[in-house]
């Protein structure tokens, strides 16, 4: 007989005895029912179950929900999802029964869905995705994918042929027991005291911590992670290339193999027995080394800590601490977090790499040449040293010291009393020198891309390079006989400037100023000097582009010298604040201001028709709508010098236009005073007039 639930239907207390099928279509409800042994319950797609007890041989099966609690006593279960769409399910399976292709997944609350397989009961092809899987009796071929809840295998419980995958968890408690089972793509897999794992497969992102009880004859591949600890013992596991077996404090691998590309660490006291690596594997060692030791390939079968090398094996540390000893890191050697005490050395030599080393006092790293250091850290006392062809990368000085000579340093932090020597031959890249750092350049060395933050120092001396380096407020950048190429200093930033900053394009000068060497604007851009620079004495030179004084005193006391661009113009703009009041005299002396292609732009004073300049002595005197502006002239002076409109409303004196248009005035036609002669600094939109009339033309005195 079968009965049947229709959409919006609730069928309660009902008793199905044997020969009976109850049909629930999508939408009805079975509820607070029991199923005998020959009876049983369909559940069609959106039909649902729910509080359904089972007496023994009954059946539930379909592609419904099942909600809250269902009970099983040698009956089945199958193709039905625990969850559904209401509120958390709850599958129980009984002793004697079984439950097949069940999926946990859904509800509103997703966390409260588990499928509870008893001692006694089986669970085949289980699939695991919003919930848990809570196991004291036997489940096969289960998957667990996602969610945010811990499936356990408890005491009794036998889990086989498991997968367990993005994110999930499955934990073998104490007594219980797991084979077969594979752990990949950032899925965990837990063992627990007393618990029993075999023929694990870990690969491709997936984690297996043993952190208690036994597990053996497990296979780690690549991209997989084994973490032994805490008085876990592995035995006979199998590392294949890119795989990794860690062993932390109190933990054992034990009979295991590393083949070629494979590694087998013991990190903090982890331990080994008759483990063996083979040629091209790895191991690494954490341990307190009080001797020499020598990282790299093996040249003959060693045993090393219970681990057998075998010729051509890597014998590396991994968060070793060094007391008094000494370590070279050859070629094809690897170090791993090592502590290099007071006293002891880390020489890393031609191909050899070290990873996240800390010098403590005392300590010393030596980086030679095709050795590499990464991630370094220097504190107070400790010293690094970066030879012709080392190459250090991501160093951290804080407080501790680092020269680099003839090798390179990338990307360093320097802050809290640590230096940073840059010396002869030496580069440095992406350094970032913060509150209490300083880099430091001698002669032949280079800094290329340094950041100066707030309370940092760099220092350029005398035939030494510091490149594209950026002063940030509170920052200082002191050149003393060094160069800066391309320098920028932001507001709040200080420069002194006692060599040469040289600026091949656009660039900003806008913090402090002092010192008395020179500053250069090779051309191509706007070099904008808008600090204040009261205490600067030295010298501005355009030989291209612009220089643009943007605030008053900008220069301080220094002066402005002209030279002659190769292609170009060279423009000194003079803005608002620091432009000279009417009647007043330009702060800054100007030199060899005679050139072809050499202007002054006045933007703040408005060009008026019949604005003339003078020479009298070396002064040029600017007369432009009834008022005077003086500038103080040294070195060559320009026979003339003729004022024409900048193109912005400004003034501009152009040496250039004076003998083009002397000698256009000597062909002139009588309507010259008509003609406009085009400056070189003219847009094509906006070009600047200049009349060949006497007004036009200032001679000099």
């Amino acid at each position: 007989m079968i009965i049947t639930v229709s959409s919006g239907v609730t069928s309660s207390g009902l008793t199905v005895s044997s020969g009976v099928e109850v049909l629930v279509l999508s939408g009805g409800t079975v509820e607070s029912s029991t199923i005998r042994s020959g009876g049983s319950v369909t559940l069609l797609s959106g039909g649902v179950g729910r509080e359904l007890t089972e007496s023994r041989g009954g059946v539930v099966e379909g592609t419904g929900d099942l909600i809250d609690t269902f009970n099983s006593a040698a009956g089945s279960v199958s193709s039905v999802t625990v969850g559904g769409a209401e509120n958390g399910g709850y599958l129980e399976i009984l002793s004697g029964g079984t439950a097949s292709d069940v999926t946990v997944s859904g509800g509103e609350e997703e966390t409260n869905n588990t499928l509870q397989i008893d001692s006694g009961a089986t669970a085949t092809g289980a699939l695991i995705l919003d919930g848990s899987l809570e196991l004291t009796g036997s489940a096969t071929d289960t998957l667990l994918e996602g969610g945010d809840d811990i499936s356990f295998v408890f005491s009794g419980g036998v889990a086989n042929g498991a997968t367990v995958q993005s994110g999930a968890s499955l934990a073998v408690d104490s007594g219980g027991t797991a084979s077969g089972v594979t752990v990949q793509s950032s899925g965990y897999l837990q063992l627990w005291p007393d618990g029993t794992v075999s023929a694990v497969t870990v690969r491709n992102g997936g984690e297996f911590w043993v952190e208690g009880g036994t597990a053996f004859g497990d296979t780690v591949l690549s991209g997989g992670k084994e973490i032994i600890s805490n008085g876990a013992v592995a035995t006979g596991d199998t590392v294949q290339s890119g795989g990794e077996e860690i062993v932390l404090s109190g933990g054992v691998a034990s009979g295991g193999t590393v083949h070629s590309g494979g590694l087998l660490a013991l990190a903090f006291d982890g331990s080994a027995s008759d483990e063996t690596v083979q040629s091209l594997g790895t191991a690494d060692f954490g341990e307190n080394v009080k001797g020499d030791f020598t990282a790299g390939p093996v040249s003959a079968t060693t045993v090393v800590r219970g681990v057998t090398l075998s010729s051509g094996a890597d014998e590396g540390l991994y968060d070793a601490t060094l007391l008094g000893a000494k370590v070279y890191v050859s070629s094809g050697g690897s170090v791993i977090g090592t502590t290099v005490s007071s006293g002891s050395v880390e020489y890393v030599q031609v191909s050899g790499t070290t990873t996240a080393s800390l010098l403590s006092s005392g300590g010393l790293e030596f980086v030679s040449s095709g050795g590499v250091a990464r991630g370094t850290m220097v504190l107070g006392g400790g010293r690094a040293y970066v030879y012709s062809g080392g190459v250090a990368s991501g160093i951290t000085l804080s407080g501790g010291n680092a020269a680099v000579s003839g090798g390179s340093v990338v990307y360093a932090t320097v802050s809290s009393g640590g230096i940073l020597y840059v010396l002869a031959s030496g580069t440095t890249t992406g350094t970032v020198v913060s509150d209490g750092g300083r880099e430091i350049l001698s002669s032949g060395g280079v800094a290329d891309e340094t950041t100066i933050l707030g309370g940092g120092m760099g220092y350029a001396f005398s035939a030494s390079l510091a490149n594209h380096a950026v002063v940030s407020s509170g920052g200082t950048e002191v050149l003393s006989g060094g160069t800066a190429g391309d320098l920028t200093v932001l507001s709040g930033g200080r420069l002194t400037d006692n060599g040469q900053v040289r600026v091949a394009g656009a660039g900003t000068l806008a913090g402090t100023l002092a010192g008395s060497g020179a500053i250069v604007e090779l051309g191509g851009g706007d070099l904008l000097v808008s600090g204040s620079g009261a205490g600067f004495s030295g010298s501005a030179v355009i030989s291209g582009g612009t220089l643009e004084l943007g605030t008053a005193g900008a220069l301080g006391t220094g002066g402005v010298t002209f030279a002659a661009p190769p292609t170009g113009s060279a423009v000194l703009q003079i803005d608002a604040a620091d432009a000279p009041a009417a009647g007043g005299t330009f702060a800054n002396v100007i030199s060899n201001f005679n050139g072809a292609n050499e202007d002054i732009d006045l933007r703040s004073i408005a060009f008026v028709s019949g604005a003339s300049a003078t020479v009298s002595g070396s002064t040029l005197v600017l007369s432009d709508g009834g008022k005077t502006y003086k500038f103080t002239l040294a070195g060559t002076i320009a026979g003339a010098y003729p004022v024409l409109s900048d193109g912005h409303g400004g003034t501009l004196i152009d040496p250039k236009v004076a003998r083009f248009a002397q000698t256009a005035a000597a062909f002139a036609p009588p309507d010259a005073a008509k003609t406009a002669l085009v400056s070189s600094m003219a847009s094509a939109d906006n070009m600047p007039l200049l009349h060949a009339t006497a007004s036009g033309v200032a001679a000099r005195v």
